[in-house]
């Protein structure tokens, strides 16, 4: 609606049309073998983590709402306490500090599962992009990058998801005062995550199938098309 509200107040005119297209060769990433043996590393640390407990979880869940709900009661109301206490036998444990124990075990556990579940896709992920690299044959993969000049907007296009802080980095080096950084465009590599996230790893850097070199070759052929187009 606020579209339509000012396009009949836009005055056109002739404007500068031109297309730049170029292609270059980023570096595959090799270190997924060493990424994928860190995983693992974790991961059998964490199996060993895991602690065995009284509950399961159809128990668990239950008591752990209870002790959510009315913490500062314990459950010296229990009969076994109560039969305890008749026998002179209070200073045996009372089952509301083996039921605490026991909650902090599992919920231990639930946090070391979560992290194997990624684990489990992070390695998935990385064998997949690793089985790709290797079928192509070749430690490069090419990319076309393309520069579009609408007046005074330039669009600069390239086959990758790029995160943004790269799409910053292409906006503040462009010469034209209106810049639009176009993903996904003449094809699709994946996820481009800058050099310094790398070693933070997350999502992106797994799904990304090149090595953190490709950002200073994929900016400084970015700016030498927005460059062209200012010509």
């Amino acid at each position: 609606l606020g579209v339509l509200k000012v396009v009949d107040t836009i005055t056109t005119g002739d404007v500068k049309l031109e297309v730049v297209s170029e292609n270059i060769d980023l570096p595959r990433r090799d270190d997924v073998p060493q990424l994928i043996n860190e995983l693992l590393k974790e991961q059998s640390e964490l199996l060993a983590s895991l602690a065995g407990t009284t509950f399961n979880f159809k128990t668990f869940l239950p008591l752990y709402v209870q002790y959510k709900m009315d913490g500062d009661h314990p459950l010296d109301h229990s009969y076994r306490y109560l039969h305890e206490r008749e026998q002179g036998l209070e200073n045996f444990p009372r089952m509301d500090d083996i039921n605490r124990a026991n909650i902090a075990k599992y919920l231990a556990n639930i946090a070391a599962m979560e992290k194997l579940a990624r684990i489990q896709d992070q390695i998935s992920t990385l064998t997949k992009h690793k089985h790709l690299n290797d079928d192509s044959g070749e430690k490069t993969i090419k990319a076309e990058l393309q520069g579009i000049r609408v007046g005074n907007c330039a669009i600069l296009a390239s086959p990758l998801e790029l995160l943004t802080q790269i799409g910053l980095n292409l906006k503040e080096s462009s010469p034209f005062k209106n810049t639009l950084v176009a993903g996904y465009s003449n094809g699709y590599l994946h996820y481009g995550a800058p050099a310094s996230y790398y070693k933070a790893g997350g999502y992106e850097v797994t799904e990304c199938l090149l090595a953190p070199e490709w950002q200073e070759i994929f900016e400084t052929k970015s700016k030498e098309i927005a460059e062209q187009l200012k010509k």
